[in-house]
């Protein structure tokens, strides 16, 4: 049995972002505890898929995450959360998006892919892997699941009122400034930057941007990923994040030969820069086909999103990447973990069969280092005997 332990693996992120110094012991220690419960589960024999849905609700139910309860609001003052896992094993994805009144999303998209595992609907009609709005919410009723009427909390209405104050009195000043200078002129567009910023600054240090995630290896090696997100503060209605976009937020893939190891990978940052460029998809193609993950996922992140043609107009572009790879060869099993980040900080835990404590670890771009432009990478192995 215990020849079987070091092969179950669990990683989880909360989140990337500009995370307050003072803070650090509050991620890490939910962080902490999402290891736990998944490993927990993967030691009792659970499914990599119910590791990660397991993993990410314990990093729902905490309020200080954008996911879940407590998650960044719409203009309208409501909670509109996207949610998506994907199965390695069987290569199905599920997910939800401006989903409205579910505490815990990501448990719905786990449910969406196993319903898939079914097979067709009578008539031959095929089962849906993304559902958005309304229809996931009535979906959600007609299964049992509890909606809940407010999910906002006071923390969350705080800022609410102090994002849309800002955000009335940067409009003001940018309609005069447009006036003045006939729309187009390079000063307008610089004054409208800087009111931008300064609305989306918070009341407190913390601007922690879009998904958590986890990705996992369980005992029959199948790897699964899973993320959720609360989005953008003041999006608009129906707006969907990368969570609800195939390819963006997650990825998963179990390994088919040596010469193709298992992947799974979760993302975060700006959700248009994500979604524009797929990279959770890009990544994990990007190291699957290269024997040195470090350096494809550092090649992958430059190629497919720092220096990406989709994003050409933006300067500074927001993203991270928490990826893994698995392979088992001559009855050894490996598994790389490695993340990249070009936000100024990302919080993330992880954890072994093997391991008495799980790791965590806010990972912080240098000091000299231009949030958008540069970025932090780092990486750890674990080799076991299956």
């Amino acid at each position: 049995m215990s020849s079987e332990i070091p092969c179950l693996f669990i990683a989880v992120h909360a989140g990337a972002g500009s995370h307050a110094k003072a803070n650090d012991h509050i991620y890490k220690s939910i962080c902490k505890k999402a290891c736990q419960q998944a490993m927990s589960l993967l030691q009792a024999k659970g499914s990599a898929l119910e590791g990660v849905t397991a993993a990410v609700s314990v990093l729902e139910n905490d309020e200080i995450t954008n996911c879940g309860k407590g998650s960044s609001l719409t203009v309208q003052g409501t909670v509109e959360c996207d949610a998506c896992v994907m199965d390695g094993s069987s290569l199905l994805f599920g997910a939800v998006g401006a989903l409205c009144g579910v505490a815990n999303p990501v448990t719905i998209a786990c449910r969406l892919v196993d319903e898939q595992k079914l097979g067709p609907l009578p008539y031959g009609r095929i089962r849906p892997s993304i559902l958005v709005g309304r229809g996931a919410q009535d979906y959600c009723a007609e299964h049992g699941i509890e909606i809940h009427n407010n999910l906002v909390t006071g923390d969350a209405w705080n800022k609410f009122l102090h994002y849309s104050k800002k955000c009335r009195n940067s409009g003001k000043s940018l309609i005069a400034s447009r006036k003045r200078k006939n729309d187009l002129s390079e000063e307008s567009f610089s004054l409208e930057s800087k009111e931008l910023k300064e609305c989306r600054s918070g009341p407190r240090d913390d601007s922690v941007q879009d998904t958590v995630g986890a990705i996992c290896v369980d005992h029959d090696g199948n790897v699964a990923a899973a993320s959720s997100s609360g989005g953008i503060w003041l999006k608009h209605s129906g707006r969907l994040g990368p969570c609800a976009i195939y390819g963006a937020g997650c990825w998963a893939q179990n390994q088919i030969s040596e010469t193709k190891p298992g992947v799974a990978a979760v993302t975060s940052g700006c959700g248009e820069h994500l979604m524009m460029t797929l990279l959770a998809k890009n990544s994990s193609d990007s190291i699957r086909s290269s024997d040195n993950i470090g350096q494809s996922l550092v090649a992958a992140f430059k190629d497919h999103f720092l220096e990406s043609e989709f994003l050409k107009l933006y300067q500074e572009k927001f993203g991270a990447v928490l990826i893994l790879r698995t392979l088992l060869s001559d009855s050894t099993r490996e598994i790389e973990l490695s993340w990249i980040h070009s936000t100024e900080s990302m919080c993330l835990g992880y954890m072994a069969g093997k391991d008495k404590a799980p790791t965590v670890t806010m990972s912080r771009l240098e000091d000299w280092s231009k949030p958008g432009q540069s970025f932090s990478v780092g990486g750890h192995v674990i080799v076991g005997q299956t």
